[in-house]
């Protein structure tokens, strides 16, 4: 997909990003911000996008752009942040991290770490990220890549764990939004992200894995251990009214938690008869068990976001070997989704958008487009 560099599918609100660059660097960013949402699969690195621009210059420019900045990538996502976040009380914040897989040992942050969805060992970079969604609103909040220890002492970079950089991007978020609820999954449901989000009186909801130990009467009991012992009449069928459809019985109740506290547990089943469980933990114990499993599904939107940014965004194609550059580039992949997801608030781009939810759909939308113009 050729374009050039006065392509521009954003109208004049785009033009809050300007005081961010310099002429040349302005139209570096234009070019490659384009890039990312124009360019086919596969063509949403350095050399692609430079390529598919007609009048653009060779790419060791648009590279000095991403790996010898001159220009605030903090004072950017600022302003991303203030333009689009239109409402800032209620809705959920979820952490999350993904593993984007890297066949280049000499790029800067890449480690060996466990695919948990394949179960492999793979080389990757690990981006931890916090995302806010309210109403209409789905807006990637902070991100930053995890670098394992050997690796930050190759780069003579300060380590941080997951866990300590976990809270470091909720404490960013929460300076921006407050939230109904905090979602996670069980990785990330450690004591220092727990005691943190408590001591702001917030609310957390987590899967919690089978083995975490719980208090009866006096002895601590594994949680899939406690499920077996409970009797099928102890389930309540959910309601079809409300429209769960993975799971159909529900248990709930308060207790004490080993390291957690005293936290309301949720367990469900698929079928009465089923032997596997899952369950939910949350610090609020008024929530009742519905309320709890509502909005930990709403979680699955930093899942939906991860796989549109792999599928439609380019956020894995980069070529960087600096991991600032690596960094600038998660950064831009975050402005393309926030820009095209909150499109509603956008006359200009809504109008090209009307009625498409999908950013796989809104790419090839704009694709489409931009042959006409």
């Amino acid at each position: 997909m050729f374009f050039t560099k006065d392509t521009n599918l954003f109208g004049a609100r785009l033009n809050v990003f300007r005081k961010c660059f310099s002429k040349p660097q302005w139209i570096h960013f234009k070019t490659y911000l384009h890039g990312l949402l124009l360019s086919e699969k596969g063509e949403k690195n350095i050399e692609d996008i430079a390529s598919n621009i007609l009048d653009g210059k060779h790419q060791s420019s648009l590279n000095r752009f991403l790996s010898r900045r001159k220009w605030d990538i903090k004072k950017l996502n600022a302003i991303r942040l203030k333009e689009s976040i239109h409402n800032r009380k209620g809705g959920v914040i979820a952490l999350d991290d993904m593993l984007i897989e890297k066949s280049g040992k000499q790029m800067d942050g890449v480690g060996y770490l466990k695919d948990h969805c394949s179960g492999k060992t793979v080389l990757c970079h690990d981006i931890v990220s916090t995302f806010y969604q309210n109403g209409k609103q789905h807006i990637p909040l902070y991100v930053q890549p995890y670098v394992k220890k050997d690796v930050a002492d190759q780069l003579d970079i300060w380590f941080k764990t997951k866990i300590q950089m976990a809270v470091d991007l909720l404490r960013l978020s929460l300076a921006q939004v407050t939230p109904e609820v905090i979602v996670f999954d069980a990785w990330y449901m450690a004591k220092e992200i727990l005691d943190f989000i408590n001591s702001r009186g917030l609310t957390w909801i987590s899967d919690g894995r089978n083995n975490r130990l719980i208090q009866i009467g006096n002895k601590w009991v594994q949680l899939k251990k406690y499920a077996k012992c409970l009797q099928k009449t102890d389930f309540k069928r959910i309601n079809k009214k409300v429209g769960e459809k993975r799971f159909k019985w529900i248990f709930e109740t308060e207790v004490m938690m080993k390291n957690v506290g005293v936290v309301k547990l949720v367990i469900l089943r698929t079928r009465k008869n089923s032997r596997s469980f899952t369950f939910l933990v949350s610090n609020n114990t008024e929530y009742h068990g519905l309320q709890v499993l509502e909005y930990y599904k709403k979680r699955w939107c930093i899942e939906v976001f991860h796989r549109d940014c792999k599928q439609h965004l380019g956020i894995g194609e980069y070529q960087a070997r600096k991991l600032d550059a690596v960094v600038i580039h998660l950064h831009l992949v975050f402005l393309a989704y926030t820009l095209l997801k909150n499109a509603w608030s956008n006359p200009f781009l809504n109008s090209m958008l009307k009625g498409i939810q999908s950013i796989g759909s809104a790419c090839k939308k704009l694709r489409f487009f931009s042959k006409f113009r």
